[in-house]
């Protein structure tokens, strides 16, 4: 049995979704070819309920939290306001940085340029030899002034290794007062034409009840140690269990404009993990001399492409969701996968449980 549910342009895809239609049927709204009408076949009417949690910023967000990230990352100087964040290091970028952010997250972001594999060094050009030099013996004639301006590599040596870089993310991360057992480690892979990388990356992802929530920590190691790190320090505290549509009502969702466009992406795929979001790139094309469209004949339909979409298999995971003020929640919503493999989601949560007043101005 199908039943039937139209929708506007702005329906995201879920990260995940590894098909040419994931990318070329999708288009956000006011690009005209995303009109798309969903069925569902073969899918239960049968609702259910699921946990909810807060990300607690406010809990952590203070200068004291940025002074302890601070010296733990061993970096230097006083702790200062800079737009409604926490800053500690320099500030033209000659040195170590960090920052807490005021978001949804406590977001940290930490960087030291010393360390970093990419810095472009700046080389001085030589200076012009005086008279008396250059009437010596000539010994420095064959020597070429440097390029004023050219970037010259930095050697910091051979970076760690994948399992020493995840125990270094891992016992940063408890220093900063994480529980580590609460992440997923995924040490980045290494291409063909990496065979000697100068840096090793590490991206530790937040799990709850076994899937990946969408929060993470980054970090980057070279030889000379950490480069950079980014991550969220906010703490989840629960909100609770919220009743959830059933995984048909959740198709018919996907028709509905007050759900369209803004809603929540998994990314707890677990056909996903340590893969993250594949990038899928169009298939060549001959170039075509561009020509003048044909003339519309009198009394023509109008063209109105619609994509139909049938939507055959439901997960129900969960998504961060910002609030209209900033704050992040992670609540309960469904990965719709549909017969040609194109995935969408949609948040699970039941109408009486929603707020649908109109964000303030």
């Amino acid at each position: 049995m199908q039943e039937d549910s139209a929708a506007g342009a702005g329906v995201l895809p879920a990260p995940g979704a590894a098909d040419t239609r994931a990318s070329t049927s999708m288009p956000y709204p006011g690009f005209g070819a995303g009109r798309t009408v969903f069925h569902q076949d073969g899918l239960s009417a049968e609702g259910g309920a699921a946990e909810a949690w807060a990300y607690d910023a406010a809990g952590v967000f203070s200068s004291q939290t940025a002074r302890r990230v601070a010296d733990v990352l061993g970096v230097g100087g006083g702790v200062r306001e800079e737009f409604g964040a926490y800053v500690v290091g320099e500030r033209d970028g000659s040195g170590a940085s960090v920052s807490l952010q005021p978001d949804g997250l406590a977001s940290v972001s930490f960087h030291d340029p010393a360390k970093d594999p990419w810095r472009c060094v700046v080389v001085q050009p030589a200076p012009a030899p005086d008279d008396a030099a250059s009437s010596g013996d000539g010994a420095s004639a064959d020597v070429a002034p440097a390029e004023p301006g050219a970037c010259a590599d930095t050697d910091h040596g051979v970076p760690p290794g994948r399992d020493a870089a995840v125990e270094r993310l891992r016992e940063v991360m408890g220093s900063l007062g994480l529980d580590t057992g609460g992440y997923e480690f995924v040490p980045e892979d290494l291409t063909a034409e990496q065979a000697a990388p100068r840096a090793t990356t590490v991206t530790a992802h937040e799990v709850v009840q076994g899937r990946r929530t969408g929060t993470s920590w980054n970090a980057t190691f070279s030889g000379a140690g950490l480069a950079s790190l980014y991550g969220t320090l906010a703490p989840r505290v629960p909100l609770g269990t919220y009743e959830v549509v059933s995984p048909a009502e959740a198709v018919e969702r996907l028709g509905d404009p007050r759900f369209a466009g803004g809603g929540p992406v998994l990314w707890a795929r677990e056909d996903a993990t340590a893969q993250g979001v594949p990038e899928i790139a169009p298939a060549p094309e001959e170039p075509v001399e561009p020509t003048v469209p044909p003339t519309v004949p009198e009394g023509s339909a109008i063209a109105w492409p619609v994509t139909d979409v049938t939507i055959t298999g439901a997960r129900l995971g969960l998504a961060v969701q910002h609030q209209p003020d900033g704050a992040a929640v992670l609540v309960p919503a469904y990965e719709l996968t549909a017969a040609d493999g194109g995935v969408w989601s949609v948040l699970a949560v039941v109408d009486d449980r929603l707020d649908f007043a109109p964000a303030a101005p």
